[in-house]
C-alpha cells in the first residue's frame, strides 16, 4: 500500500492525527522509513526535513500544553 501528500489532503481536508500518521508509517517498508523526514509545505511549495519532536509548554498560546510537534 502507498500514499501520498496531495492525495491525503485532497481526500480527507482535514488534519492528519497522529494516530492516522503512525498507521501510515506502519505500512512503509524499511527503506523508507530510514530516509530523511521530510515535511511538504502545500502553501509555500516546499520541501523541509524535520530535526526533532518536542511538547508545548505551559506558555504555548496557540496549542494545548503538552501538545507533541515536530520542529523543522
Amino acid at each position: 500500500m502507498s500514499w501520498g501528500l496531495i492525495p491525503w489532503s485532497q481526500l480527507k481536508h482535514k488534519k492528519m492525527t497522529y494516530l492516522e500518521l503512525l498507521e501510515q508509517l506502519q505500512c512503509c517498508s524499511k527503506e523508507t522509513l530510514q530516509q530523511t523526514v521530510t515535511l511538504y509545505s502545500i502553501k509555500d511549495d516546499e520541501f523541509v526535513p524535520a530535526y526533532m519532536t518536542d511538547y508545548t509548554d505551559s506558555e504555548e498560546q496557540v496549542l494545548d500544553s503538552n501538545h507533541l510537534v515536530i520542529t523543522y
